[in-house]
Parts: C-alpha cells; sequence; structure tokens
C-alpha cells in the first residue's frame, strides 16, 4: 500500500483573482497553510468558505503519494518545498495568464540515485472528487490505456487520452451548491520543460537521475455546474491548453464534412484473395466490395494498400507499386468508380519514410496518383498529423480530398485534419475516449484487426464513444465469427448513421450518473433529440432504472419537457415507460447479459441506446389499420421486427397515409417499427406490438362470379358504411393466442354483394356430392355424422358439420360462391347500428338455439333475423369466415357466432352457445381429421355487379 505524507508548499500571495463565464471573482488560498484552497469569492454569492481546505496538488514520488498543504519556505514570489530526502523544488504563479491560473512547479533531484515522479493530480487525489490519473505499472499489459476517472460512489473508469497528455492529471470538486446553481473548482496538470540529458520520460512517468529536473503545469479555473462542465472547459474549450485558438477553417469546409458522418472502413492488401486472386490471374474486388453489405450496410470507405511490406524488395518506390498493379492506374480509375457507384469512397495509402527507394518528389507523386485514379482520400501512414502541404496538393486535384493520420491527432494538430484512428496498439482500450469530447467532430475510426480475435468489445465501445470502425483485414485469417460480429457491427453503425447530428457536435457528455455501477452512459444532443448510449462490463447487464432524465435546457423539470417527447429503446427497438418519483424522471434500460468468463476478453461488454424523441410522428392503429404522418421529414419507412440492413423496408410519404400493416408482411411480426426520416437522419420512432406475434391474415381475398339480381335463398346486402370492430365477451377467457386486434373501431365502406340466408344445410351438401362426386384427399372425420354416405332422418335441414375449409370452399365454388370475410359476416349480422345481436342489443332466448345441447334446423327462429333479414347466424353452429392467419407459431381461422354446444363443467373450455356477433373465436388448424367437427359449419356469399 502507498504511504501517504504532507508535501509543505506556499502560494506568494494570499488570494489571485480567477475570471471564468460564473462571474468568479477569487479564490483565496490559505495563507497559514499556503498551497491550500481555502475560500472563493463570486459576483453573485460573495465569499464561499469551502468544507474543507484543499492541497494544491498531489504527486507519486518513488510509489508514494505527497500532497501539498505545510511547512513551505518563501523566498520571494516563489515557494521552495522538498519531497523525501532529495527531491527538492519550487513552484510559481504565472503573471498575466488567462482564462484562469497557471502554475508551473518544478522538481529537481538533488541525490545520488534515481527518482521516479508520477501521476500529478491537481488539487490532489481524494475520494469526494472526481479526478484523472493513471492506475497499473509498467508491466501491466494494457500498459497503453492506463489512464482513469475516479468518481464519487463508482468504481474508476478507464479513459483514453490524447498521445501526448498520457501524464495528464485532472480534478474537478464542487465549492458550493445552492438552490440555484453549483460552482466547482477544477483543475489541470500538463508535463513541462526537462533537462534532456539528466531525465529520462515515458508515457506515464519522470525518472530523474541525479541533477536532473522536470517541470509541471498546474492549471486552475472554476465553472458552474458538476464536473462534466469542467471536463468540457478543460478538454473542449481549452484544448487541454496545447493551442491558445482553435482555427476551425478545415472544419467548416463543406468538401470535407463527408467525412465526419463516414462509420465503416475497410484497409486490405493489394495481394489479399479478396481483391487480386494470384491463382486465377484476376481481381476479385468487384465480387467482393459489396460481401457484407447486407450486414452492415456496406463500408462507406474501402482503402487499398500495395506498398509495405513489400515495399523495398526493389528500386520501386510506393507510388510505382500502385502503378504497376495489374492494369496500372487505369484499372485503378476503374476500380475508384466502381467504388462511387456502390455509394462508396476509395482511398490509397501514402508512405512518408518511403526516402531510400527510387527517388520521386512524394508530394507529387500523391497528386498524380490522385489525379489518375480521382481516390477521395489519403491514409498517412506513421503519421499522427497532416501538413498543409499534403492537403494543398490533394485541393489541387479535387475538393473534398481526406487525409486519413494512423494515430489520433493531438489538440495541437486537430485543426489541420479531421479524422484520425484509435490505433490497434492500443490493445483492449478503456471504455471513454476523452478525444471525442475535445473535437466532437472530428470523425474517429477504431482499427480492429480480424485476425486478432473477436471484435464484440471493441464495436461496443466504438459506438458507445460515438465514431466508427476501420477493418483492417492485413492480418491474415477470415474466421468464422466474422459473420456474427458483422451483423453486431451492423446495429451498432446503423444508429450511428440514422443519429449523426448528436454524435458530431459539443454536446457530448460522457459518463452520466447511473444508478448501477460498471453500466455507463453517455449523452448526446442535437436536433431536439436527445441520445444516450449505454456500454455495460456487468455479466448480468441491466433491466431496469438505469439513469435520470434531466432536461438540459434547463427550462423545467424533465416531467414537462415528456409533454412533447417519448422515449424509445434504439437498441431493441422497444417504447420506454419512465419512471417518475417526485417530479424526477429515471430511465429503464435494458442491456443484454453475458458470460462471466469474457470479462477481460475481447467478448466482453454489451452496447444499448436510448433515444428521447420530439413527438413529430403520428401512428394511430385501428386494428390491422395503421394510419401515420410527420410534422417534419421527407419519409416514414415502418419495418417488420427490428430494423437490419436485410429488413424489408415499406416506405411511404410523411404526409397522411394508412395502410393495412397485415398486408405488409410476408410472415407473422412481433412488432411494428414506424420511423420517420428527414434525408438520412431519424427525426422519431415509434413501436406497435399488439401482441406477442402479431397475426398475419395470408388467407387471399377471393371474388365469385357477380350477379345482377339476388340468387335464390341469398339475402341481398347493400353497401355502406360499417363500423367493424371486435371484442370478445366478456365472460370468456382472455385468449392464450392473440387475436387479431379490432379492438378500435373503424369505419370501412362495405361494397354490395349477396349473403345465403341460411348456413349450407346436409340436404344442400348431400346435393352437392350427388352433383360433382367430390370426395376429398383425407377423409377422416369427414361428414361424421352421417350414416352411408347421407345424412341420418331428421338432420337434413340442419347446418352440414363435420366439414373442413377445403371442403366448404369445394361446396362454395361449385355454387358459384365463397366464403365470407369476417368483415363481411359481422356486416350482415349486425348491420350499421353496433348490435350485439342480429335482432337487438339483449339475448332473446326465443330467437335463437339456447341452451338445446343439439343442432335445430336453420329455419326453427324465424324471428331472429339481422337487420339484412339473415337467419340462424348465432347459437346453432359455429360458421367458418374466410379469413386464416398466420402468427408465426400456429394457423387459424376465425369462426363466428357461438354453436349450441356449451360445457359449463371448467372455465377452460370454449365458451359456446349464442355469442355477440362481435366475438370472434379461432379454429386452430392442424388437418382435417381434427378440424372437421360437429360444431362448425359454413355459409356463403357471392360479389354483387
Amino acid at each position: 500500500m502507498k504511504k501517504i505524507f504532507w508535501l509543505s508548499c506556499l502560494l506568494v500571495s494570499a488570494s489571485f483573482n480567477l475570471f471564468s463565464q460564473v462571474n468568479i471573482q477569487r479564490i483565496f488560498f490559505d495563507p497559514v497553510n499556503p498551497f491550500m484552497v481555502k475560500s472563493i469569492a463570486t459576483q453573485d454569492s460573495g465569499r464561499i468558505i469551502l468544507p474543507e481546505p484543499q492541497p494544491l496538488f498531489s504527486v507519486v514520488v518513488d510509489s508514494v503519494i505527497y500532497i501539498s498543504g505545510n511547512n513551505a519556505q518563501i523566498k520571494g514570489d516563489t515557494l521552495f518545498f522538498r519531497l523525501a530526502d532529495s527531491i527538492r523544488g519550487w513552484a510559481v504563479m504565472e503573471r498575466n495568464f488567462k482564462p484562469g491560473l497557471k502554475f508551473n512547479v518544478r522538481f529537481i533531484n538533488t541525490g545520488k540515485g534515481l527518482h521516479r515522479i508520477e501521476n500529478l493530480v491537481p488539487f490532489g487525489e481524494n475520494s469526494n472528487k472526481v479526478y484523472i490519473t493513471a492506475a497499473g505499472t509498467k508491466e501491466w499489459p494494457q500498459y497503453l490505456c492506463r489512464s482513469r476517472l475516479y468518481r464519487p460512489g463508482y468504481g474508476p473508469v478507464g479513459v483514453v487520452l490524447p498521445d501526448n497528455a498520457w501524464h495528464l492529471g485532472f480534478s474537478d470538486f464542487s465549492v458550493s451548491l445552492t438552490l440555484s446553481h453549483s460552482l466547482s473548482l477544477c483543475g489541470l496538470s500538463r508535463r513541462g520543460a526537462r533537462d534532456k540529458e539528466k531525465t529520462d520520460i515515458d508515457r506515464w512517468m519522470i525518472t530523474l537521475k541525479p541533477g536532473g529536473w522536470a517541470e509541471y503545469s498546474i492549471y486552475a479555473d472554476c465553472h458552474a455546474g458538476d464536473w462534466h462542465k469542467g471536463l468540457r472547459m478543460m478538454f473542449q474549450d481549452r484544448w487541454l491548453y496545447d493551442l491558445p485558438e482553435f482555427d476551425n477553417t478545415m472544419f467548416k469546409r463543406s468538401d470535407l464534412a463527408w467525412m465526419k458522418n463516414s462509420y465503416l472502413m475497410v484497409l486490405q492488401f493489394a495481394w489479399d484473395k479478396k481483391y487480386y486472386d494470384y491463382a486465377q490471374q484476376k481481381y476479385t474486388f468487384y465480387d467482393n466490395l459489396s460481401e457484407y453489405d447486407s450486414l452492415t450496410g456496406g463500408y462507406d470507405i474501402y482503402t487499398l494498400w500495395p506498398t509495405w511490406p513489400r515495399l523495398g524488395l526493389d528500386q520501386r518506390n510506393q507510388w510505382d507499386m500502385y502503378r504497376d498493379l495489374p492494369g496500372g492506374t487505369g484499372e485503378l480509375r476503374k476500380q475508384v468508380e466502381f467504388t462511387h457507384k456502390a455509394g462508396k469512397k476509395y482511398f490509397i495509402s501514402f508512405n512518408p519514410w518511403d526516402e531510400g527507394t527510387r527517388k520521386e518528389d512524394q508530394l507529387k507523386g500523391m497528386e498524380e496518383l490522385l489525379r489518375a485514379t480521382d481516390a477521395d482520400g489519403v491514409v498517412l501512414d506513421t503519421r499522427g498529423s497532416s501538413s498543409r502541404e499534403l492537403q494543398a496538393a490533394a485541393d489541387k486535384v479535387k475538393p473534398g480530398i481526406i487525409m486519413y493520420s494512423e494515430g489520433m491527432a493531438v489538440p495541437k494538430d486537430m485543426p489541420g485534419i479531421v479524422t484520425g484512428r484509435v490505433h490497434d496498439a492500443l490493445v483492449m482500450p478503456p471504455p471513454v475516449n476523452l478525444n471525442k469530447l475535445i473535437k466532437p467532430d472530428f470523425a474517429i475510426f477504431r482499427v480492429l484487426q480480424l485476425a486478432d480475435d473477436r471484435i464484440h468489445r471493441e464495436l461496443a465501445i466504438s459506438f458507445f464513444n460515438g465514431y466508427g470502425v476501420e477493418i483492417n483485414t492485413m492480418r491474415p485469417g477470415r474466421p468464422a465469427w466474422m459473420e456474427e460480429e458483422y451483423a453486431y457491427l451492423g446495429r451498432t453503425t446503423r444508429i450511428l448513421r440514422e443519429n449523426k447530428s448528436v454524435f458530431n457536435n459539443e454536446s457530448f457528455e460522457p459518463l452520466l450518473p447511473t444508478l448501477v455501477d460498471s453500466v455507463y452512459v453517455n449523452s448526446w444532443d442535437a436536433m431536439g433529440k436527445r441520445l444516450f448510449t449505454i456500454y455495460s462490463v456487468n455479466p448480468k447487464g441491466c433491466n431496469g432504472q438505469l439513469f435520470e432524465l434531466v432536461d438540459a435546457s434547463g427550462a423545467g423539470p424533465a416531467t414537462t419537457m415528456m409533454d412533447q417527447h417519448h422515449i424509445v429503446d434504439l437498441w431493441n427497438h422497444e417504447e420506454v415507460k419512465a419512471v417518475v418519483k417526485n417530479d424526477r424522471v429515471f430511465i429503464p434500460v435494458k442491456v443484454e447479459a453475458f458470460d462471466r468468463t469474457w470479462l477481460n476478453t475481447r467478448r466482453e461488454g454489451n452496447a444499448g441506446c436510448i433515444a428521447v424523441f420530439p413527438a413529430l410522428l403520428s401512428v394511430q392503429r385501428t386494428g390491422s389499420l395503421l394510419t401515420f404522418q410527420g410534422k417534419v421529414g421527407d419519409r416514414i419507412v415502418i419495418t417488420g421486427e427490428n430494423p437490419t440492413y436485410r429488413s424489408k423496408q415499406h416506405v411511404y410519404p410523411a404526409t397522411p397515409t394508412t395502410v393495412n400493416y397485415r398486408d405488409l408482411f410476408a410472415k407473422p411480426v412481433e412488432k411494428i417499427v414506424i420511423q420517420l426520416f428527414s434525408g438520412t437522419e431519424l427525426s422519431d420512432e415509434v413501436v406497435i406490438t399488439p401482441g406477442a406475434a402479431i397475426p398475419i391474415l395470408i388467407s387471399q381475398p377471393e371474388k365469385s362470379f357477380p350477379a345482377s339480381v339476388v340468387p335464390k335463398d341469398m339475402v341481398d346486402i347493400p353497401a355502406g358504411q360499417f363500423r367493424f370492430y371486435t371484442k370478445r365477451d366478456p365472460n370468456t377467457l382472455d385468449p392464450f393466442i392473440a387475436f387479431p386486434d379490432y379492438s378500435d373501431t373503424v369505419t370501412i365502406s362495405m361494397l354490395h354483394y349477396f349473403m345465403d340466408k341460411y348456413p349450407v344445410t346436409n340436404r344442400q351438401y348431400k346435393y352437392f356430392i350427388r352433383q360433382t362426386s367430390y370426395l376429398p384427399k383425407d377423409t377422416t372425420s369427414y361428414l361424421k355424422h352421417w350414416l352411408n354416405g347421407s345424412p341420418q332422418k331428421g338432420i337434413e335441414d340442419q347446418p352440414v358439420v363435420f366439414v373442413n375449409m377445403d371442403d366448404a370452399r369445394a361446396y362454395a365454388k361449385w355454387a358459384g360462391k365463397r366464403l365470407p370475410t369476417e368483415q363481411e359476416w359481422q356486416y350482415a349480422a349486425q348491420g350499421k347500428d353496433l348490435r350485439k345481436y342480429p335482432w337487438g342489443n339483449k339475448m332473446d332466448s326465443l330467437k335463437c338455439n339456447y341452451n338445446l345441447n343439439y343442432a335445430t334446423p336453420v329455419t326453427k327462429f324465424p324471428r331472429g333475423g339481422s337487420p339484412f333479414k339473415v337467419m340462424d347466424m348465432v347459437g346453432n353452429v359455429w360458421q367458418m369466415t374466410a379469413d386464416v392467419y398466420d402468427n408465426g407459431s400456429y394457423y387459424y381461422n376465425i369462426i363466428r357466432g357461438g354453436s349450441y354446444y356449451h360445457p359449463t363443467q371448467s372455465i377452460w373450455y370454449v365458451t359456446g352457445g349464442p355469442l355477440p356477433v362481435d366475438h370472434p373465436e379461432m379454429l386452430l388448424l392442424i388437418a382435417p381429421g381434427l378440424d372437421r367437427n360437429a360444431t362448425v359449419g359454413f355459409r356463403c356469399v357471392k360479389d354483387a355487379e
């Protein structure tokens, strides 16, 4: 365990001014214990005494933490201090520095041995602060990724820092909290000058030889709000003090803006079989460029690399390697044209270290190759930055050519380049990349080597940080898991592409407070919508309340904001119901669990995404009808199940539209996702989930040969407006298998048709058989109640039963008729006044077969007719309709009317007896032997001219 000592420090004055956007007037340091911050003053609040004095810094020397505070010596404006036995130094404030304060601190080795200095943290490490420092040791496997961000109440989180800031220290803590606002003090430390002969450095520490010295700079300022505002101030507004100001010229160029909206690129060797097949001596590039488009939506950028490791084998330089590919630059231009037609970009590579082969002006060579091929960008090998000369050479060729660095540009270089990589040398990088915070519209790509192992963790983390990936195929190997991971890549990339506005602006706020540790949340905001990307390293995942939704505008409580917004889980495409407690809004989140053995491997972790959308998409569902429109946008896209790049999309204008969703999907779907787009940007999403599985109507509407007059034994059903709905009788159990949802009344324009006055009888069916010799292939239970092929005496005028749909359709076809749809049956039974029974709204046992427990002749109840005089519609036998549904697991036919059979010994029986005409029942279909039964018959309809 590290020991802690108190470092003696002194400030040259008891107080200094510190100005910021929150009207801070002064920070006061304790004159008795110099370098201990005691109080601050603001224009609004006056002087604020800190609950506890805070040190100026803490530092680790030879694995021991020292904290500033006591027993300093002052000489003029300079503080002199001593650490342990051999480290001496001083600290002095830089006059006229702004914004904020700057202190220069020097450490000198006055002894004879080596001393290591590391982890200088402004205002000191403390469990009550948010701070950044390094963890682990030089021997740690992830040595390049040692930086950790510490937050009170949470475990440390790994963060990626710029390449020139691995040694960075940061801290932020509240000094005042009122009902109106909070005020915090923020500090940043950077490594400075050193004695290069007697001081060695690596990314994390300084090693002082005897007589060696090194300096650090400590920057301090105040801000309103919590630690996120301090992090933004130091990283995004001050650029880590690498720059006095940021020149945004490159980022304002419209021709280069396309890069920040790109999220997927591939880098490929020229000798890869997927590019050129040596055995066949032919280009395979054309066949393979779009190989994974259906999983990922396609690469945004293709990069060809024909140089290293073959460069230097002979005198040819890097540009000669391109020229000598089969077909030369003419062939390359064809590839670029092919790539452009596929909606993608094409990059070449540049090796600036190529100085020992055939001499050729490198800028001129690059320019000529770009011009000859019409390529769109250049990968800058071994470079973390570009140059004015490189970009100028590209600009001479055409607008929009991108310089893409091998590493991440540090803040001082970012103004000269708009994109770069998180290099794969960073093995298992931490969850949070603070480079994204520095310049959110700087296009970042994480390099993924397919040969290294699974890419799941890196895909999830890249998505969490709002940037894309570079699939690097240089190392040999195309693992069997590629398609699985590419499908996951398609999931992350689709959300990035459809919400690119939020990932490219300065609203990025990392690591929101969460109710569950090890499940991290980042916040993004643009175009009126907010997105929250989620990354979980908790093997249990998450399924419950995770974070609080706060109105970013500060206009009021989040409950007020929710009046015009709604919440959607974009990862799982589910509507989210927020939990409101005392005017606070908490968001439940669902993130998948994973195997605990995957921790600390490339398979660990899972992603999620929550969106808060303004209510711009209006959707009403009435039965199977969807009516929708967008307040903004140019198109509405409907998808069955979760949208993927393989999903069939149904596209409509954003103007008011009504569709029947059962006509859209070939197979049953459990959900319908309706999305509103403005260009490629997702503006809103509504998810419809009518049941566990939405039944799909698979029977096709039939037409009979139309009649101009009412056929014999049929009733005229005139055209008219019909208010259709279905409602299962309240005395029946809720269905275990979902029915089509027609619970909302919809007005339907019914066409003119004719319906059989009575159900088809045994007598009529016998005549049909005599005329046609009809016999089904499977005769199991066929006309089981007949004797020797004929109806028994006394049942001739009862409805025919023990027939299935095929038998009924055969009869209807012979008669020039067809089976009625469910809507036609109900319209004929109910008329236009929404009555519950054919004769009215009350059950009448004298008008139907009521509790007789046997079938009766169809003419027995002449007073039971419908408004159109259709008879025997309820209580005698169930009547088939033409409607057959598929819910993904089962096929079933809708039957209507109830039957004479009504077992009451258990609630689990199918409800029988006469039932209201709006009550649907299902006949689960399997095979003729079961489908034919004693209580189901049918009647027919015929179309009118």
